[in-house]
């Protein structure tokens, strides 16, 4: 397969990608389909960058050009900002990952040379390098706190911040201690991506964030300090369900 086929067929894949959301609930499976129904896709593109170093460096650069080249035609920065999102997600849940399952001892050089052209193109975006065995791993032990990782961000507090301590060791010391409190984690879980990139979205965003502070995530570390772990928990299932209703189901 010629290398300009090669690399429509993979924009194509990256634009049919661009439809999914991330779920634990469906994130193996649809991974799975991926790999089954790309299969012949993958090992053209590994063979491809078996055979050549040019064509594997034309290859890994492809994505990269397509959204930069999509982002440079949205007319305002916020809006610029609010579609780089929707590809960052894409990019580094489905799209690095799946191309990482390709059948080639160069396949996870391809993909860091492929987020390497990323960020190299779009540097006010990057993105780190991910693996399918790595978001699957982050997903049975709960390491994804979306919802208050964008929080905390939007207030300009970094990821080991005070309060994301607190509230991760809440939840992995008293919420995944009993059935009712994995249930609650689980359902978080997967809804929050979805959530976070629905606010994304808003051109309040930043309101919205410190909203879910004032009305939850603070009260919660208050709460938590004071050893009242279960009227947490309350403010705590009382946030997923509210935010369901207003981002998922409004």
């Amino acid at each position: 397969m010629e290398i300009n086929t090669l690399q429509k067929k993979l924009t194509d894949l990256y634009r049919m990608t661009m439809d999914y959301e991330l779920q634990k609930s469906t994130y193996e499976e649809r991974m799975e389909s991926l790999r089954e129904t790309y299969a012949e896709l993958l090992a053209e593109t590994a063979r491809a960058c078996d055979a050549s170093e040019e064509d594997l460096e034309s290859l890994a650069e492809c994505i990269p050009e397509y959204v930069a080249g999509r982002l440079a035609i949205e007319p305002s920065k916020r809006k610029r900002d609010i579609k780089s999102l929707d590809h960052k997600m894409n990019m580094v849940s489905y799209f690095v990952p799946l191309m990482g399952e390709m059948p080639s001892e160069r396949a996870q050089e391809f993909t860091e040379r492929m987020v390497a052209a990323w960020n190299g193109k779009m540097p006010e975006y990057k993105i780190g390098h991910s693996t399918y065995e790595g978001i699957k791993g982050g997903f049975r032990k709960g390491m994804f706190c979306y919802i208050t990782t964008a929080v905390c961000r939007s207030l300009d507090k970094p990821d080991d911040c005070y309060e994301l301590t607190a509230l991760r060791s809440y939840r992995d010391e008293y919420l995944l201690a009993s059935e009712s409190g994995k249930r609650l984690v689980e359902e978080y879980y997967n809804i929050a991506p979805t959530i976070v990139k629905r606010i994304n979205r808003q051109e309040n965003a930043g309101e919205i964030y410190r909203g879910i502070w004032e009305t939850y995530l603070s009260p919660c570390i208050r709460l938590i300090e004071e050893d009242r772990k279960e009227e947490c928990r309350d403010v705590y299932s009382t946030m997923v369900t509210k935010l369901e209703e207003e981002y998922l189901y409004s």
